[in-house]
């Protein structure tokens, strides 16, 4: 009798955490993993089984006590100069401090809290907005929560809620949803490195406009390095393959 409402307390423990948004605490993440490291990852264009490569993404994680610093740079064929997103989180917690993005059509400056500042420069329009934004909720940076992903407990079945910023003002503004939906155990075969038992895990959000988007992230379930991310969006099937040293 014991063991079977231990079980049936495991099922409704895991359904409220499922059904609750995952928000800054000391305990939302295993911070083992959170650790400096630099990656880069080819982007593919999908069409059927053939892959067109649109350019490079370059990953800097920086962790120390005081905060956690990503920058992530998009070198895209044809184009002169890359997209920079810098993003800033208070390492205990996650919470968001600064997001700054810089690149050929707008520049945008976030500051974080209660009631988010900064600044949005659309450069195809000359126009520049003065941000000021009050939150109801707690949440992360939009940028951060795809690298956050491996930092958290991941196990088969494992299922979340998340609650992260993004501003676009051609989309939406405000404090919207990322939900795991799936993770799963899996084998991936790797270019130099042979086969990797990683995490599957499957992901969508509400940032941008119209259907939600899918995403599969590839986590090695040794280091949490990410060695793939496959993304389907509004019918268009991207890649992105980490490039091993």
């Amino acid at each position: 009798m014991r063991s079977y409402i231990l079980a049936i307390l495991a099922i409704i423990s895991f359904s409220a955490n499922a059904q609750n948004r995952l928000t800054p605490s000391k305990n939302v993440f295993e911070k083992k993993w959170m650790k400096s490291s630099q990656y880069q990852m080819a982007w593919y264009a999908m069409r059927d089984t053939i892959k067109m490569e649109m350019g490079k993404v370059t990953t800097h994680i920086s962790a120390d006590k005081e905060n956690i610093t990503v920058v992530t740079q998009v070198n895209l064929k044809n184009m002169q100069s890359p997209w920079v997103d810098t993003t800033i989180a208070h390492a205990e917690t996650l919470a968001p401090v600064r997001h700054a993005s810089y690149n050929m059509q707008r520049d945008m400056v976030l500051n974080f809290g209660k009631v988010v500042t900064g600044y949005y420069h659309d450069k195809m329009k000359k126009l520049v907005t003065q941000v000021s934004d009050t939150t109801s909720s707690d949440y992360f940076d939009s940028n951060l929560y795809p690298v956050m992903l491996g930092w958290l407990p991941l196990r088969d079945g494992f299922q979340q809620d998340i609650s992260i910023y993004d501003y676009n003002p051609a989309a939406k503004i405000g404090v919207v949803k990322a939900s795991v939906k799936e993770v799963k155990s899996g084998v991936l075969s790797t270019d130099t490195s042979g086969n990797r038992d990683v995490w599957i895990v499957t992901v969508t959000d509400e940032i941008g406009s119209g259907p939600q988007g899918v995403s599969t992230y590839y986590f090695d379930k040794a280091d949490r390095k990410l060695w793939l991310q496959e993304i389907n969006t509004n019918g268009r099937k991207m890649m992105m393959k980490r490039i091993e040293e």
